[in-house]
């Protein structure tokens, strides 16, 4: 269970804008029929908010469902910061089940023929903190040890040493 003491602390840097935020309506909107540029738009706008303290639960399966899947390198990257900020339990302390489908994403992604995108989910996998998500990874990020590549090879050294440290940490 992760409690306040636990979550990451940002430093924000708000422009002020004259318009008001966008609602929860607009962005699902945005998010489920808009085209890549306002899907990536509608994803900095959801990002920034939860980054201001907003929750927004409910955008959380409307982007498993219509954002995920794309192959936009910019979504993609926009994701792995969203993954990064969003509240990943309930407030009872207890994991939520859409984290599932987003851990067979992870899951996917670490075995994507695209070196750039194994590498940056290998980068992003060292900032997560939950065991449950990384304990089902772990074959994967084994498998990126045996990579061609030295990008994902080393990213891949990386997240294990972070994970068993992390790991050995919470032990103590």
């Amino acid at each position: 269970m992760s409690s306040m003491v636990d979550q990451p602390c940002y430093t924000l840097i708000n422009v002020p804008t004259d318009s008001e935020p966008p609602t929860e309506m607009q962005l699902r909107q945005e998010l489920e029929k808009g085209d890549t540029k306002t899907k990536i738009d509608a994803l900095k706008k959801v990002i920034q908010m939860i980054l201001n303290g907003e929750k927004m639960p409910s955008l959380l399966m409307t982007i498993i469902r219509f954002v995920m899947p794309m192959q936009d390198h910019t979504v993609k990257k926009l994701l792995l910061v969203f993954w990064e900020v969003v509240p990943k339990y309930h407030p009872d302390g207890k994991l939520m089940q859409e984290m599932i489908l987003v851990c067979d994403a992870y899951r996917k992604d670490l075995q994507h023929p695209n070196e750039f995108i194994r590498g940056s989910t290998l980068r992003f996998l060292c900032k997560l903190k939950e065991p449950e998500l990384l304990e089902p990874l772990m074959p994967s990020i084994r498998q990126c040890l045996e990579h061609r590549h030295s990008y994902v090879r080393r990213n891949a050294v990386l997240a294990i040493y972070t994970i068993y440290r992390s790991a050995f940490h919470c032990l103590q």
